[in-house]
């Protein structure tokens, strides 16, 4: 068995990419969207919250356009905070 440093080339374990979970692409954590759905109480028998990641890509495709101008006015808080 060999460390993972000794695998690769001594860089250490690398960060996973994930998959969006539209296009199936694979794509850096730190790029990724977070998408919350919760469905209104009158459809909550019916539907239950979900979360899935998605890429920047399918983020556009799916108009969060006005999500990411707002997200551009924030002050950054650091790499990978995301406000949670």
């Amino acid at each position: 068995m060999k460390s993972v440093e000794r695998t690769r080339d001594g860089t250490g374990d690398a960060t996973p990419a994930r998959e969006c979970y539209r296009c199936d692409r694979d794509v850096a954590p730190s790029q990724l969207f977070r998408v919350d759905v919760e469905p209104p109480d009158a459809l909550a028998r019916e539907y239950r919250p979900s979360m899935r990641y998605c890429c920047p890509d399918c983020a556009a495709a799916m108009n969060l356009s006005e999500f990411s101008d707002w997200m551009k006015s924030r002050p950054r808080r650091g790499v990978g905070s995301g406000g949670e």
